[in-house]
């Protein structure tokens, strides 16, 4: 196969994927259409065009993602790592926070734990999820990077922590039921208990900010991803649990999607 015969096609998530695959840039994709793809790749391709066809995700169709400069293997254990959340590790990692200690609940793929920790090196880092299937994913993606400064622990919220940190990160399900119905088909991939945080989607932000003052240092800080509608609910709960110095940053297409606090 060459790559002609993908370009003919005229599909981008393609394009995607066979840069991906032969570790090249889209311009040197279009430069070359007469190159030559060995039989691994063609067959790669084929199989990753079939899967396309049926709906799955390129993501979950690849096998792998980017997410703030790592490639991480992806599939439907766990959530796709999306660009909005890199909104989050971006603020975290540019701000003065204390950051020595984080704990990031819902770790998925391991996406935000993992992040922080290849670019924070003197920090200390748990991810934890109540799906094993996630920790499996996470714990896979550490080893591929060879990270030493994150763990992964099976727990339901906070049930299985026993410290404090200075850094509670979380991008809890946020969909609500309602909403759920509404998604394009191909989020049915991804596992509805990543997606859906109960009937209003803010079950997890209520058990979250209701714990998390015994888990943080004096001084520590909660930071979130949140659906697009829920900031003043998230912020009446974060008033009313003592939280102060109250951020909100919105992401590239003008929707809210962070939100930052301080223990009170």
């Amino acid at each position: 196969m060459k790559i002609r015969e993908i370009l003919d096609k005229k599909n981008d998530e393609l394009i995607i994927a066979l840069s991906y695959l032969i570790d090249k840039s889209k311009s040197f994709i279009y430069l070359n259409p007469d190159l030559e793809l060995n039989n691994e790749v063609s067959n790669k391709i084929v199989e990753i065009e079939n899967k396309i066809n049926d709906g799955e995700p390129l993501q979950y169709a690849l096998g792998l993602w980017e997410f703030y400069g790592l490639d991480l293997i992806v599939d439907n254990r766990a959530l796709i790592p999306r660009f909005e959340t890199e909104i989050l590790v971006d603020y975290i990692l540019k701000s003065d926070i204390k950051k020595e200690t984080i704990l990031d609940i819902g770790t998925g793929s391991g996406a935000i734990s993992l992040s922080l920790a290849k670019n924070l090196e003197n920090s200390d880092i748990i991810g934890v999820d109540i799906e094993n299937n996630a920790l499996s994913l996470a714990n896979e993606n550490k080893e591929k990077l060879n990270l030493k400064n994150v763990k992964f622990l099976k727990s339901d919220l906070f049930s299985n922590i026993n410290t404090k940190f200075d850094l509670i990160v979380s991008n809890p399900p946020y969909i609500s039921e309602a909403d759920y119905k509404c998604l394009d088909k191909q989020l049915f991939f991804e596992p509805k208990s990543a997606l859906v945080g109960g009937e209003d989607g803010l079950d997890f932000y209520k058990e979250i900010i209701k714990e998390a003052p015994k888990y943080l240092n004096e001084g520590g800080h909660i930071v979130f991803e949140i659906g697009y509608d829920q900031k003043v609910a998230i912020n009446d709960l974060l008033i009313k649990s003592d939280f102060k110095n109250i951020e909100n940053i919105k992401d590239f297409n003008g929707f809210d999607r962070i939100i930052i606090a301080k223990k009170g």
